[in-house]
C-alpha cells in the first residue's frame, strides 16, 4: 500500500466485515465490504457480494492484486472486468487448485502451500504482488510511512501502559499461564488487558486473575486506535502483533511451541516495530520472566 500510494496510484480494497475497520480512513479511496460465510464454509453472503461486485465494476479498476487464498477473491476480480489480475498459486503443493486459480489470473506468483516451506516474511510475499507498479526494490520498514495507513489520529497522545492482548484460541490450557505472564508484567509496568466484546468473559477473567485493568472493545476501529497508542503490546501471535508491528508500537510476540515454530516466527513476526519474538514454553513463570526481560530490552531501545 505504501509503495503503490507513493507511486501515485489510486487504491481501492475489498475487505470483509471482520477487518473493514483495520485501516485508517485515509488509506484507500474506495472500500468494498463483503460479509464472510462462517468458517469452514468459503465465500460471502450473496447480498454483500453483489453490492461489492457492482461497486467494483463501476470503479473500473485497471489492476487487481489478490492477497488471498480465498477462491472467491479470484473469481471476483475476473467477473468485475479487471484487466490485469495478479495473485498466488501453490504449484505442485495443490496442483488442481493451482490450475483453477491460474486460469483466473493474468500473472501468477508461486507460493508454497506448506507453512514449513515458507522462505520469507509474509510482508515480502505480499510485496511481490505489486512488482512493476512502483520503483521500490523492497518493502519499507519505516513506521513513519506505514503508521498513517493504520492510525487516523497520528498526533494523538500516547498511553503509558502495556497492553496485554486476549486471543481466545490460546486459552485451551486455561487462564493461569497467561495470568502468570500478565501478573509478572504488572509488577514492573502498568498493564491493561485488551479484548473484544466477543471475548469479554475471557478478558474479565484474565484481568481479575492477574489483578490488572481491562478494556473491552465493541468496534475494531476503537481497538485499533487504542492499541496503536500503547507504550508496548504483549500478545500471542495474532492481528495485534501485526498491527503493532506496522504502526511502530514495541511488541513482544508469543508463538506457540511446535515443529513449525521457527518458520512461523520468520513468516509472521512484527514487521516494522522494535520487537521480540518468544516461543512460549510449558512453564508460565519462565515465560513471564522472559517477557519482562524482552519488554525492558525493547523499551530501552536495545
Amino acid at each position: 500500500m505504501a509503495a503503490l500510494r507513493d507511486a501515485g496510484h489510486e487504491l481501492g480494497v475489498l475487505l470483509s466485515t471482520a477487518n473493514a475497520q483495520a485501516f485508517a480512513t485515509r488509506a484507500f479511496e474506495r472500500v468494498h465490504v463483503v460479509e464472510r460465510i462462517p468458517w469452514p464454509a468459503h465465500g460471502s453472503t450473496p447480498t454483500s457480494y453483489e453490492r461489492a461486485h457492482a461497486q467494483a465494476v463501476t470503479a473500473r479498476y485497471d489492476v487487481a492484486l489478490i492477497a488471498s487464498e480465498e477462491p472467491e477473491g479470484y473469481r471476483f476480480a475476473r467477473s468485475a472486468g479487471i484487466r490485469e489480475r495478479v495473485g498466488f498459486v501453490n504449484g505442485w503443493g495443490k496442483p488442481f487448485k493451482s490450475l483453477q486459480t491460474r486460469r483466473l489470473l493474468t500473472r501468477a506468483l508461486v507460493r508454497s502451500a506448506s507453512a514449513a516451506r515458507a522462505g520469507e516474511h509474509e510482508v515480502q510475499t505480499l510485496f511481490r504482488l505489486g512488482e512493476g507498479l512502483h520503483a521500490e526494490a523492497r518493502p519499507t520498514r519505516d513506521p513513519l510511512r506505514l503508521r498513517p495507513l493504520i492510525v487516523d489520529d497520528v498526533a494523538r497522545e500516547e498511553d503509558a501502559r502495556i497492553a496485554f492482548q486476549v486471543v481466545a484460541k490460546t486459552f485451551g490450557g486455561g487462564i493461569e499461564p497467561s495470568a502468570a505472564i500478565a501478573r509478572e508484567i504488572a509488577r514492573h509496568f502498568p498493564v491493561v488487558v485488551f479484548g473484544s466484546s466477543a471475548d469479554a468473559g475471557l478478558t474479565h477473567a484474565l484481568a481479575s486473575a492477574a489483578g490488572t485493568a481491562e478494556q473491552i472493545f465493541e468496534r475494531v476501529a476503537d481497538w485499533r486506535e487504542a492499541l496503536t497508542r500503547m507504550r508496548a503490546v504483549v500478545t500471542p501471535d495474532s492481528g495485534a502483533a501485526h498491527l503493532a508491528g506496522m504502526a511502530g508500537v514495541p511488541c513482544v510476540d508469543l508463538f506457540p511451541p511446535g515443529r513449525h515454530a521457527a518458520a512461523d516466527v520468520m513468516r509472521w513476526s512484527p514487521w516494522a516495530s522494535t520487537s521480540r519474538t518468544l516461543i512460549a514454553g510449558p512453564e508460565p513463570s519462565s515465560d513471564a520472566r522472559a517477557v519482562v526481560a524482552s519488554l525492558r530490552e525493547i523499551l530501552d531501545g536495545r
